[in-house]
């Protein structure tokens, strides 16, 4: 990384205590602090305020030289464009109401048009119905029949005929049925079914309107036998009542008998007082709008007969829910005992079922479209249709015509009723009219575009002029803008690289050269600023080649404050470039908005290195006091972000702290001239300052005893405690520092609150209450806070995979051909050892293109929320699995699962890939098919989870040793291994993990290569069985020898993806033998602890302590650096082989010379431990 260099050289930075050998050269970090820097900036309210008002200025400056002319320029040109709108408006006026005149007189002639056709039709509507009851009374005269007891055996005769002449669709007559009759029309009713074998051939002789669809009838059942309702679907007997309306006839008869019989009273599609509105009024009445589908359902009428009759009305191509969603009604029409008698009896009801569209057919002439015809009735139901030549389209329910053309509503009643002043009034029925309305559409077919002509021409010879102003003006507010935001880019920059007195000075700096630069063209402040500025007279270019004084001054009140991460060296090794900017920049961030609350200027930053001051570049009086409360809220800060980022950023991320060191002084503030110049500070002040940070301690504020003269002199000589050990800093000598603890003040109110004035009025002096913390700052009370940031953080990593599983999924869904069920039922057989399931090659997918040539984009994928809970709950009881070991935990899987994940990060964008968008191909053949299988990519994941579950905390050779009984199961080989599989992939077998397996695999090919992958994988981690580790080395070398293979390309791919797999488990599960020297360290002495209690515990032969420096050597020799070599040799893995063996080579000549001693210290470190324990029973001599 860029800034190796510089943690190398504070790696002071990874540990709390401080040992000569490992105390850092304090005069090179100082340095480094002094003289790099990046991201210098200002404070921000300072440079906020400032800029903003500058930024106005220059807006402002900018508007006032160019109002005037500009104003002007819109005078001239509002002036052409009233002129020519005026002559464009004139002439477009005249023209276009001759043609509105014209469009007007066609459009009324139309409407009368559709009047006197409705008119028309309606009267024969009513005339049709009232003669057919007519015939119907007359039948029953001539028949001899009494009411109700009438069937007429050639009603479908006489109804066709009715259809024919009004375009009704279908005719129902229903007899009124008094109780008393109840019981004897019930027996004449099947008596009497006759008529509808005799309406069935009158039908087939002659079908009527339609032909293309005739019903065709089968063996009809025999009607119900009494008159019944419908209940749920059952018939059953209609509730007894005063009287009954059953079906009788019905014209066309549909394919069934059901209906006959039924109630309308109780089984009815539209309001009963309809039947009440008709007997009162004595003539045909309609109802609301019928649902034609519910008709359709009780099978009154056929479906496609519907259809096939309304085609021949309408433009719409129809289907059957599009035709029975159209307007239909019924016109109920009285039949009355006798036909010449005013008085007489109503016995029965006829039902029209009127289609209203037949109304609208044959109405206008072709070529003639966009005239809105909306249906409306007296119940509130609208419905739209337009007329398109001579037939029309149905819209849809409501009024939907273009509100525009209202004036253009011409209303036309649909009734015609005997007595007008009574029929209208009576409640339970509906009165219908059409409401015509013109549209554009119909006045494009009329009007012309001549006025729109005339005034394009007009326009254009006015707009030739105009157009010449206009691009004028843009040319002048384009140069105004270039120079507007050049002006304004420079003053952000100065703004945010210096404090706005030193920009105000680099700006007087500025004039005074462009006054000595007369007829050149370098007096500028950025040549001013990179030294290319007049020179000295007499002084040759090189030595003293600068325009005026230097830009600096002297601060004899300052306090410098440095702070920077504790382990962040080795943190970083562990991690991607991406991730430790993530964390950098997030602290930094926060650390930038509290030094904007608390106005404190921010220096620079070096690496992890933040550097700040107070009394610069403004003096502040209690510059100490803001600088200490600036530390606390940065220390409480960083801590609450780094637990956060652990979720993120991985395994002991939240244990990062910052070192924070404090010193007051004067500095030397000022701008160093020459290429990239910046605001600096120098002096003794920031050495001391950058001493006081390295020789403190992780998670302390340690201040020198300067800054805690000055903080005493203020009255917060409370907030320091006197450091007890003695600290010697390098080229300083003895110091004497202090602990900033922030004792509470001891002054109190009587109130009970604290006794505050000026500055700290605002301010709390407990450092339990940060700047902007008291919401934030919340610890979590689990019994584990590090397992659970674990736990989130491997949830994380595997649902990011598994989004790319479902990515994948879907970018080549449409090459999907087989969905075959997985059988899980085949990996859970007790018979088959997981070390014979071990495979030479396994086969990974072949490449194949996505969907359009392009990846889907994981960021749109969402897991479904069961597939998240299955997840953490899995990988929770998988934690919970892990016993409570030094090295073989949960906390070390988490590791091996960093480093795997990082590895497969580094083959997913290899170095010497240029672009994957377009190289999807070769990507795939560089990594071995490895990149294109993200179930791959969870498999290695899952694997280094589970890879030591349950593990015993000894050696496979001491399980069989002890004849433990899962060395017998397992015939002791991979005892441990094998037990991790079994118990985790039982585990995800259970039936609470359903959705989950479903999210990784799909079907039984993915099952099996999912298997397969997590038993190489995890059996890879038994480095010890030497048969397993003899044909690992032969795979490798069948695999990469340069020798000719007779293997298939398929299959000598597969097989080095197999074994960079193994090798990629393998390097991850020692990973930190490969990274920075304090992980290193650490694992190595949790394994020491864990190998020395199991001696101690007697389930080992020999004390580790004996061996294991030498042992350590060895494992670098034979395994580590080997197997870092393999992974560079393979070539997958960018940059990371390179980054693991310079890791292992570092390491292991540091343990060369420093392993003996740091096995003295591991020894009495775990003595202690185990005396702490039980102090009687464990002592080992050193």
């Amino acid at each position: 990384m860029m800034m190796d260099k510089f943690m190398n050289n504070k790696d002071h930075g990874d540990n709390d205590a401080h040992s000569d050998s490992e105390t850092p050269n304090d005069e090179e970090n100082s340095s480094a602090c002094e003289e790099s820097s990046t991201n210098t900036g200002t404070s921000g309210h300072t440079t906020h305020a400032t800029g903003l008002s500058n930024e106005e200025e220059i807006k402002q400056l900018s508007a006032r030289e160019t109002s005037t002319i500009r104003c002007w320029r819109w005078v001239v040109l509002m002036l052409i464009v009233i002129v020519g709108a005026a002559v464009a408006a004139g002439a477009f006026h005249f023209l276009n109401s001759e043609q509105e005149s014209q469009y007007m007189e066609g459009y009324n002639s139309f409407a009368s048009t559709v009047k006197d056709s409705s008119t028309f039709y309606v009267k024969n509507l009513h005339l049709a119905t009232r003669g057919l009851a007519e015939s119907i009374t007359e039948y029953a005269e001539v028949k001899n029949q009494t009411f109700p007891f009438v069937s007429i055996d050639i009603f479908e005769t006489l109804a066709r005929h009715t259809r024919e002449q009004s375009g009704i669709e279908s005719l129902v007559y229903s007899p009124i049925v008094r109780d008393r009759d109840r019981v004897s029309w019930e027996s004449y009713s099947v008596d009497a079914q006759q008529w509808i074998q005799q309406s069935i051939e009158q039908y087939q002789a002659s079908p009527g309107l339609v032909s293309s669809k005739d019903v065709t009838y089968g063996a009809m059942d025999p009607i119900y036998p009494q008159i019944f309702a419908v209940n749920g679907g059952e018939r059953s007997p209609a509730e007894t009542a005063s009287s009954y309306t059953p079906y009788w006839h019905v014209s066309p008869l549909p394919s069934t008998t059901y209906f006959i019989n039924s109630n309308q009273l109780e089984t009815l599609y539209f309001d009963k007082n309809v039947f009440n509105a008709a007997t009162i009024a004595r003539e045909g009445v309609y109802t609301q709008m019928v649902d034609i589908s519910a008709l359709a359902k009780d099978d009154l009428f056929g479906t496609d007969t519907h259809v096939a009759y309304h085609e021949q009305f309408l433009v719409n191509e129809l289907n059957v829910a599009k035709a029975l969603s159209m307007p239909h009604a019924y016109l109920v029409e009285p039949v009355f005992a006798e036909v010449s008698n005013p008085t007489a009896l109503v016995v029965g009801y006829l039902q029209a079922l009127v289609p209203f569209d037949r109304f609208l057919w044959n109405v206008l002439p072709e070529g003639v479209s966009g005239v809105y015809v909306v249906l409306q009735n007296s119940c509130g139901e609208v419905s739209t249709y337009v007329l398109n030549g001579n037939k029309a389209t149905y819209l849809g329910e409501g009024d939907l015509h273009d509100p525009a053309y209202d004036y253009s509503a011409r209303q036309i009643p649909l009734y015609q009723y005997l007595n007008p002043e009574l029929t209208p009034k009576l409640s339970g029925h509906c009165y219908y009219s059409f409401v015509c309305y013109s549209s554009e559409e119909y006045a494009n077919t009329v009007k012309t575009t001549l006025p729109g002509i005339v005034v394009a021409a007009v326009c254009v010879i006015f707009l030739f002029v105009a157009m010449t102003f206009i691009f004028y003006d843009r040319f002048v507010q384009r140069r105004n803008n270039i120079v507007l935001s050049a002006a304004t880019k420079s003053h952000a920059i100065l703004s945010s690289l210096f404090p706005s007195n030193i920009r105000d000075r680099l700006y007087a700096e500025q004039a005074e050269a462009e006054k000595q630069a007369v007829g050149r063209n370098d007096g500028n402040l950025k040549s001013l600023l990179a030294g290319d500025g007049v020179g000295v007279a007499g002084v040759e270019d090189g030595e003293m080649g600068y325009v005026g004084k230097p830009i600096a001054d002297l601060f004899s009140e300052a306090t410098v404050l440095f702070a920077d991460i504790s382990g962040f060296t080795a943190w970083s090794s562990q991690r991607e470039p991406a991730q430790v900017f993530t964390l950098l920049e997030t602290l930094y961030r926060a650390f930038d908005e509290i030094a904007k609350k608390r106005r404190v200027f921010k220096v620079e930053t070096i690496g992890d290195c933040y550097v700040a001051v107070t009394g610069v570049p403004e003096p502040q009086k209690d510059h100490a006091v803001i600088m200490c409360r600036f530390a606390r809220d940065i220390l409480s800060r960083s801590r609450v972000l780094m637990k956060r980022l652990e979720t993120t950023l991985g395994p002991d991320t939240g244990e990062l702290d910052m070192r924070v060191g404090i010193h007051s002084g004067p500095v030397t503030a000022g701008v160093l001239r020459g290429e990239r110049s910046r605001f600096q500070l120098f002096g003794d002040t920031m050495n001391t300052a950058s001493r006081t940070e390295s020789t403190g301690m992780k998670g302390k504020i340690q201040v020198s005893h300067d800054t805690a003269d000055v903080l005493t002199s203020v009255g917060k000589g409370h907030w320091v405690t006197p450091r007890e050990e003695v600290v010697v800093a390098k080229g300083k000598g003895v110091m004497s520092t202090f602990w900033l603890t922030f004792k509470a003040d001891t002054a109190v109110s009587s109130s009970g609150g604290s006794s505050k004035s000026g500055d700290d009025a605002d301010d709390d002096d407990d450092c339990d209450a940060p700047v902007a913390l008291k919401e934030d700052y919340q610890v979590s009370n689990l019994v584990s806070d590090k397992i659970a940031r674990l736990i989130e953080w491997n949830c994380e990593v595997l649902i990011r995979i598994l989004k790319q599983i479902a990515a994948r999924r879907l970018a080549t869904a449409h090459l999907e051909v087989s969905d075959q069920t997985a059988n899980e039922n085949a990996y859970m057989q007790a018979d088959t050892a997981v070390i014979e399931e071990v495979k030479e090659i396994i086969s990974l997918p072949d490449f194949v293109r996505s969907k359009d040539d392009a990846d889907v984009n994981i960021d749109s994928i969402t897991i479904d929320s069961a597939v998240v809970d299955q997840v953490f709950n899995y990988v929770s009881n998988i934690a919970a699995l892990y016993r409570n070991n030094h090295f073989h935990n949960f906390e070390h899987a988490s590791h091996v699962a960093m480093s795997v994940s990082k590895l497969l990060s580094r083959i997913i964008a290899p170095s010497n890939v240029a672009s994957v968008k377009e190289s999807n191909k070769a990507l795939h053949d560089h990594t071995y098919g490895i990149t294109s299988d993200p179930l791959t990519q969870f498999a290695c994941v899952f694997s280094a989870l589970i890879h030591d579950v349950d593990h015993c905390g000894v050696p496979n050779a001491q399980l069989v040793k002890e004849e433990a009984h899962i060395a017998d199961y397992y015939q002791g080989k991979s005892v441990a291994e094998q037990n991790s599989v079994d118990i985790a992939w039982h585990l995800l077998m259970d039936d609470s993990y359903v959705d989950l397996r479903k999210a990784i695999y799909s079907n039984d090919a993915e099952l099996r290569r999912f298997r397969e992958l997590v038993v190489n994988s995890v059996m890879a981690t038994d480095i010890v069985d030497k048969e397993l580790k003899i044909l690992r080395n032969k795979r490798w070398e069948n695999a990469f020898s340069e020798q000719v293979s007779h293997e298939s390309p398929k299959e000598a791919s597969d097989r080095k993806a197999t074994i960079v797999i193994e090798h990629l488990i393998q390097a991850s599960d020692v990973s930190h033998t490969m990274q920075h020297w304090h992980i290193y360290r650490k694992w190595n002495e949790r394994f020491f602890f864990e190998c020395f209690r199991a001696w101690k515990e007697g389930r080992s032969a020999q004390d580790p302590s004996e061996s294991w420096y030498k042992g350590e050597i060895g494992f670098f020799d034979f395994y580590i650096i080997p197997l870092a070599k393999k992974l560079k040799d393979c070539g997958v893995f960018g940059v990371s082989s390179d980054e693991y063996l310079n890791y292992a080579q570092r390491n292991r000549k540091e343990w060369e010379a420093r392993g003996e001693e740091v096995v003295q210290e591991m020894i009495e470190k775990v003595n202690r431990e185990m005396q702490d324990e039980a102090p009687d029973q464990f002592r080992v001599t050193i």
